[in-house]
């Protein structure tokens, strides 16, 4: 499985986010790795800086289940609730790697670059996460 951090990728190089990069990369993927399981998901920030064209063919990819984007609140953000993600993944028996610019807890990240063809992937050698999967909980001490 393969998560895209929708943010990241439309964002590419970019001083605001694309929705036509997103897919441009998105289907790059899919041809470079035919049976890999993609999943792209991203902050819901990023629906408010797309432009309103934009904004509205997201809005169709969301119900459509094409892209997620992370409940407003999420324990950890957006880069928290892909990592809950790949847990789940995992335990479904499935080998796990983000596509991101963050560190994600418990999940290795593969590293992407644009070259004239296309964009390539490295989905071989992923960088292995730095944060574990479950970060300690913190207790808060009573007033």
């Amino acid at each position: 499985m393969v998560i895209v951090d929708a943010d990241t990728v439309a964002g590419w190089r970019r001083v605001t986010p694309s929705l036509a990069q997103l897919d441009s990369a998105v289907d790059d993927l899919r041809a470079q790795a035919p049976n890999a399981t993609v999943a792209v998901v991203g902050d819901p920030a990023l629906k408010w800086q797309l432009d309103d064209v934009e904004r509205d063919l997201l809005d169709e990819r969301i119900r459509h289940w094409q892209v997620v984007l992370a409940p407003a609140g999420s324990k950890g953000g957006h880069v928290g609730f892909i990592g809950r993600a790949a847990v789940r993944a995992r335990e479904r028996g499935m080998e796990v790697v983000a596509i991101t610019d963050r560190a994600v807890p418990g999940c290795p990240v593969a590293r992407i670059r644009r070259e004239p063809t296309g964009w390539v992937f490295d989905l071989d050698n992923p960088m292995a996460p730095t944060t574990p999967a479950e970060a300690p909980a913190v207790r808060r001490r009573r007033k």
